[in-house]
């Protein structure tokens, strides 16, 4: 009798911003007077937010969460108590290690730290975030205690091994898949002087050093079923991806073997293009934050995307796209549905940044008002 190939439902989001007032909101925070006044204001005029828990970020969400088989984000904030900020930087971010359960809450598999907040409170602070991370069984890339730490993979498994506690773990078998998430960012260049942080460019010699860790380790360790690569990349606000960043997508694909790129940084939703079997993402947009709203880029309004990856021999490789839209209202993740304001707004900007790539979405819509792309 032959068996029909799996099919495994991997979330993808953006940013992930728990700190500053978001972290001042849940019962145990950082010491940020001034933060905590800004915070309080906001529960005077939202009781509401006088409830607020580690599970309310996620807002109506939570359930796409919960149905995934791995759920990867880019975290956008370091997770710490230490007060030694990086110095000369506009904004620093840090949420109090105790609200990583923000993350077990919606059964987070991989957070990436590649990004332009993972050192705001200095290297101290990046040890406590991967150490806090580590703690909570919850994998990264991207940053850690040695080089070697910052440029290797995360390994998950699908299916997956459960980090949620009271769950049963599954252990790993012959019919288990290794996913494989690097991690990277091309700035800030200031943290190019930190070993432990996954720095990159666009040069030839970046090329190669990323072709040799993505190809030349896959001799001395097993290959992966599926390759992602999470990148914080480009400037804030700007629609389309420059030259460089879809030319290093294509190389990525091309020489480096990877399935799913997971673009984050822009503030906004950007396009996706599917390229030789392979889907990049490039820009996730905002997922949660406290973050000012600026009117052209609507930095508030964000999606789920969510890839059906498909049993192909040993491999697995993307099959769909669907999109699930969302907003952030009151520090959490709310998802749109058809008709609402906004709905509409992200469904039509996404589809005419994603025909640039000559990559055209389903006319209609899914049965939950998501879009949908068969890769």
């Amino acid at each position: 009798m032959t068996t029909s190939p799996r099919i495994f439902k991997l979330n993808f989001v953006g940013d992930v911003m728990l700190g500053r007032l978001i972290d001042q909101l849940f019962p145990t925070h950082v010491d940020e007077p001034e933060d905590a006044a800004h915070a309080a204001n906001f529960v005077r005029s939202r009781p509401q937010l006088k409830t607020y828990n580690h599970s309310t970020p996620w807002g109506t969400t939570h359930s796409l969460f919960l149905s995934g088989d791995l759920n990867l984000i880019n975290l956008e904030t370091s997770v710490t108590t230490t007060s030694n900020k990086w110095p000369d930087k506009v904004f620093n971010y840090r949420m109090h290690p105790n609200n990583i359960a923000a993350l077990n809450a919606a059964r987070i598999d991989y957070a990436s730290c590649a990004n332009n907040h993972t050192l705001d409170f200095c290297e101290e602070g990046l040890v406590n975030t991967v150490r806090t991370l580590k703690r909570e069984g919850i994998a990264f890339a991207g940053a850690g205690e040695s080089r070697d730490e910052a440029t290797r993979p995360a390994v998950l498994q699908l299916p997956r091994r459960c980090n949620v506690k009271g769950e049963k773990p599954v252990e790993a078998s012959d019919s288990s898949h290794q996913v494989h998430v690097y991690s990277a960012s091309d700035h800030p260049q200031d943290w190019e002087s930190v070993p432990s942080f996954h720095l990159i460019d666009y040069s030839s010699s970046t090329r190669a050093r990323l072709k040799q860790l993505l190809i030349q380790s896959n001799k001395t360790t097993p290959s992966p079923s599926l390759k992602v690569f999470s990148v914080h990349w480009g400037p804030n606000y700007s629609w389309h991806p420059s030259a460089n960043i879809r030319s290093l997508a294509h190389f990525l694909v091309d020489e480096c073997g990877v399935d799913i790129i997971h673009g984050h940084s822009s503030h906004h939703i950007q396009g996706v293009e599917v390229y030789k079997r392979s889907l990049i993402i490039y820009g996730c947009g905002d997922f949660v934050d406290d973050y000012a709203l600026d009117e052209e880029y609507r930095n508030n309004m964000s999606a789920v995307w969510r890839v059906d990856v498909e049993e192909d021999g040993m491999k697995l490789k993307p099959k769909r796209l669907e999109v699930f839209p969302t907003v952030i209202r009151a520090f959490q993740a709310q998802r749109l549905d058809v008709g609402e304001k906004g709905h509409g707004w992200v469904c039509q900007k996404i589809r005419n940044l994603s025909s640039y790539n000559d990559t055209i979405f389903e006319k209609d819509l899914d049965a939950e008002g998501q879009m949908v792309l068969n890769v």
